[in-house]
């Protein structure tokens, strides 16, 4: 379960293989603006074929449940490898880290920016194949590229300092958050942290 929706592992029957379904909650569904933002999401994400990045199959509806059919990893989030194996080796971490890149510049190609990087939203295989995923917050870099003021979305310690703000943000915030999670693989720490969210935020900015 997410912030926005729960996930199941599911079979597709008719292709025969294993998928993941993200099905938005109901409540969060009767709000238009949560249900567009979920919706755009899927297709954001179904844009971007690329080996560094979560496939999405298929965008549906049914009997009032909206959910995304995407691409079954059996994998760990960066995170939990940064907690248990930090501070990885400089081979290993360039390794992780030029498939990060290569997935975000494909999507800022793409004119997507992710705008929620950080290591738990980026899973690894037992191969050491990463894939960027969750692209909740993401918009097109040609459509509104305010956030709402006072709403941070996704995680503040890899937020750059003007989504901290509430500022309009472009493809360098997505730069930003990279650096911090390349800063995170290399010490096991991260750059800025603090005993609240408004705290750390005010350290991006300062």
């Amino acid at each position: 379960e997410g912030g926005m929706a729960t996930i199941y592992k599911a079979e597709d029957l008719r292709l025969g293989r294993k998928v993941a379904i993200k099905i938005l909650s109901d409540k969060l569904a009767q709000d238009p603006e949560i249900l567009s933002r979920f919706l755009r999401e899927a297709q954001s994400a179904a844009k971007l074929i690329h080996p560094n990045i979560v496939n999405v199959y298929d965008i549906e509806e049914f009997g009032g449940i909206h959910y995304i059919v995407m691409e079954l990893l059996e994998a760990r989030n960066l995170k939990s490898i940064i907690t248990k194996h930090a501070p990885f080796e400089t081979v290993t971490a360039l390794k992780l880290f030029r498939q990060m890149a290569s997935a975000v510049k494909f999507a800022h190609d793409n004119g997507i920016i992710h705008r929620d990087l950080k290591p738990q939203n980026v899973m690894v295989n037992t191969q050491g194949i990463l894939k960027v995923t969750d692209f909740g917050i993401a918009r097109a870099v040609t459509a509104s590229s305010l956030t709402h003021t006072g709403s941070m979305m996704g995680s503040v310690q890899y937020f750059s300092p003007e989504q901290a703000q509430g500022k309009p943000v472009d493809r360098t915030a997505d730069i930003y958050s990279l650096g911090i999670i390349l800063y995170e693989m290399f010490t096991g720490k991260l750059p800025f942290d603090g005993d609240n969210l408004v705290a750390i935020a005010l350290k991006q900015v300062q």
